[in-house]
Parts: C-alpha cells; sequence; structure tokens
C-alpha cells in the first residue's frame, strides 16, 4: 500500500535537474513539497539554508529530522498552509494537484517546479484556467522507473510561473479564487477590486447568469465555461 498516493525519486540526476531548473538564487526561501526520504531536500540543503520540509506522513518526519538538524521540518498537509515562500518544489500526487494550484493563485512565490502525472490537468476547463494564470512549462517526461514505488504512469517536470494578467484575467481569477462567496458578490469585489467600480457601476457590469447565487465552489463545467466566455478569455 502506497501511503498518500507517494512515488519516491531515486533517480540522482533527475534530482540534480530538478534543482537546477528552480534556480536559487541567495536568500531566497525554499519550501519542499512532500519531502518523503529526503532524497530531493538533500540536494536542496546544498544549494540554500533558508529552506522548508513539509510532510504529511508522520512515519517519515523523524528520518528527516535526523538527516537535516537545522532545517524547518513540518508535519503537516501542504493545503493547510500559506505558501509564503519564494521558491516551490515538489512531486506532486494527482489527488491534490487541483487544490494545490488553487492555494498557489493565492501565493507570490517566483517560480515553481514540480513533478506530476502526465495526465495532469486532464480537464480541458481547468487547464485552461489554470493555461490563463499561470505561465506552465513541460520541461522535461520522466520515465516510471525514476521513482519507487513505480508509478502507474509516466510523469513529467513543470515550471510554473506567474503571468501577468490583462483586466479580465484578473477579473476571472478573483472570482475564481473566492470559492465560497455567492458568485454575484464574487463578481462585486472582482471588479472594485480590479476596475476600481462604485457598487452602482459594478451591478451594472455583471452578466445576467441565473446561477449568479450560487457559490463558486458549486459552479459546474458549463457554468464555469460561460464566465470564462463572457470576459473573453
Amino acid at each position: 500500500m502506497i501511503k498518500y498516493d507517494q512515488h519516491f525519486m531515486i533517480d540522482e540526476e533527475l534530482i540534480k535537474r530538478i534543482v537546477s531548473y528552480l534556480d536559487i538564487q541567495q536568500n531566497e526561501s525554499v519550501i519542499e513539497i512532500g519531502a518523503g526520504n529526503g532524497a530531493l531536500s538533500s540536494e536542496l540543503y546544498t544549494k540554500t539554508k533558508n529552506l522548508n520540509l513539509v510532510e504529511i506522513d508522520k512515519e517519515l518526519i523523524s528520518g528527516l529530522k535526523e538527516k537535516f538538524k537545522d532545517v524547518k521540518i513540518l508535519n503537516k498537509n501542504v493545503l493547510n498552509m500559506e505558501l509564503k515562500y519564494d521558491k516551490i518544489v515538489g512531486n506532486i500526487p494527482y489527488n491534490i494537484s487541483e487544490p494545490l494550484f488553487n492555494k498557489l493563485l493565492k501565493s507570490n512565490f517566483k517560480k515553481a517546479i514540480f513533478t506530476v502525472p502526465n495526465n495532469f490537468l486532464i480537464s480541458p476547463l481547468l487547464n485552461k484556467l489554470m493555461n490563463t494564470f499561470f505561465k506552465i512549462e513541460t520541461l522535461e517526461i520522466v520515465d516510471k522507473d525514476k521513482f519507487k514505488p513505480k508509478p502507474r504512469v509516466l510523469s513529467k517536470v513543470i515550471s510554473v510561473e506567474h503571468k501577468k494578467l490583462n483586466d479580465n484575467e484578473r477579473i476571472l481569477k478573483e472570482v475564481y479564487i473566492n470559492q465560497t462567496k455567492k458568485l454575484m458578490n464574487a463578481f462585486e469585489d472582482a471588479y472594485f477590486h480590479v476596475l476600481k467600480l462604485s457598487k452602482k457601476q459594478t451591478k451594472e457590469k455583471i452578466p445576467a447568469f441565473e446561477f449568479l447565487e450560487k457559490r463558486v465552489y458549486m459552479l459546474n463545467t458549463k457554468e464555469m465555461s460561460k464566465i470564462v466566455e463572457f470576459l473573453n478569455i
């Protein structure tokens, strides 16, 4: 049984390339998501002293603490954390990729390097949204035998950076990150923050969707696609 859908990276050359892609500069803070057995952490440790490791599996924490005595090691679920770091890196399981990217929308990170399953962002809508908000680049495809245990699918290493957004893209982002708000309120906040409109001007801008009273996280694919289309994205 694989706990938390973890597959540990065992190829040293791959690990070195991933750290190289991260391009760590002096004094930058770095966090590794899912430090596991510390293979990637060891290479990161040679590049920065401002290293933070997060690992959800309690059974792996003692080994990490033994290896890295002067590193901040957190036994937490990364989805419950604020990601206030310059660089982010990790081997990301498929089951947390979408919520993790939603969290990244609220982070001011400079660059992230992730190893993800090759079918990452398989949903056309989610793919469009995340490629609207981020510059996502595939750096290399990774064979299954680079991990232990072997995953069922190929993996890829991707680079993620924030993009400079136009006003409509910023409005979409503001709406999307306000997952618990009603769509009407999310639109009002977005128009106010992005275009500095008054409440009256905002109400004139909001489309007459029949689902304005639904909370953003409850919107289905068709409804979310209508918002994207309305904003000409």
